[in-house]
């Protein structure tokens, strides 16, 4: 399975008169033992791609000519390192695929997407020290399957930018995170398969905007959260007002629900009807 774009677009930093289109990241070398505590390993990586090693904004280090999963050195030895991914004309980078392995854990920063455009599935699962995104997430939100790409980066704060707003399969996209919010529009309108999604968090509310209407999946969608009472409720009268799918596995995790969540549940488990299955608080 891989990630579907309809279409690419990447906002680009200007700087000093061109544009920078470049992948970039920051790196603490020393956190891993997959390669040596003065090197980075490029996991997963995929087509042919220079890099320009920065510390405190000023570069260190370049590095021309490397391909696929390259490993670099850093003549400054260990430390903290801003590297900018430029693609090659011919075969360029399109991304990297650590996939809870390799190193992993020496990823502490992604700042720009640029010409990432990687369609593979578990991209940054198990990037444990991973903590922020850009605040231009184009190519996350325009991904229609995000299977396992931030599994297990259990340090990672989401930005608000972040929607998923094109997602039509979510397993295992932020599983053993330990969120306590989501985004404010992270409403997963087009969002079909759940499963896993958002189990291992501890979510207690819901962006008010997501209502779920395409939803066909949600086995342990939010095992571990619980919810509060009114917006679990109300999730489930807008599942039942606007999705029309039948035989929908449900976990609300914790969460209870009012007396009118009573009646779109049972509206919604409704063998002669829709026939949805549920797991969750129960009744308030």
């Amino acid at each position: 399975m891989s990630f579907g774009f309809g279409f690419s677009l990447h906002k680009h930093r200007f700087i000093s008169g061109v544009f920078n289109n470049a992948f970039i990241i920051e790196v603490k070398t020393d956190e891993s033992v997959t390669s040596n505590s003065d090197q980075f390993q490029f996991t997963g990586g995929q087509g042919d791609y220079d890099v320009v090693a920065k510390q405190n904004n000023i570069i260190v280090q370049t590095f021309n000519n490397l391909s696929d999963e390259s490993t670099i050195t850093f003549a400054n030895g260990a430390g903290t390192y801003t590297l900018e991914v430029n693609a090659k004309e011919t075969n360029g980078f399109t991304g990297i695929r650590f996939d809870n392995s390799g190193d992993k854990d020496k990823l502490i920063k992604i700042n720009q997407w640029g010409i990432f455009s990687d369609t593979r599935e578990n991209l940054f699962q198990g990037c444990g020290n991973l903590i922020s995104l850009p605040i231009n997430n184009e190519y996350l939100n325009q991904a229609t399957n995000i299977f396992a790409i931030f599994r297990n980066c259990e340090n990672l704060i989401l930005p608000d930018s972040l929607t998923f707003e094109a997602a039509v399969i979510g397993t295992n996209a932020l599983l053993f995170n330990s969120l306590t919010s989501l985004p404010p529009q992270m409403n997963l309108p087009n969002l079909e398969v759940a499963d896993n999604m958002l189990r291992g968090n501890l979510l207690t509310d819901l962006p008010v905007g997501m209502t779920l209407p395409n939803l066909t999946d949600g086995t342990n969608f939010l095992l571990d959260s619980t919810i509060n009472t009114e917006r679990y409720s109300q999730l489930l009268v807008d599942m039942a007002a606007g999705n029309n799918n039948t035989n929908v596995p449900f976990h609300g995790g914790n969460s209870k629900y009012n007396d009118a969540g009573e009646v779109a549940r049972n509206s919604l488990a409704d063998a002669a009807g829709r026939n949805w299955s549920f797991t969750d608080g129960g009744k308030e």
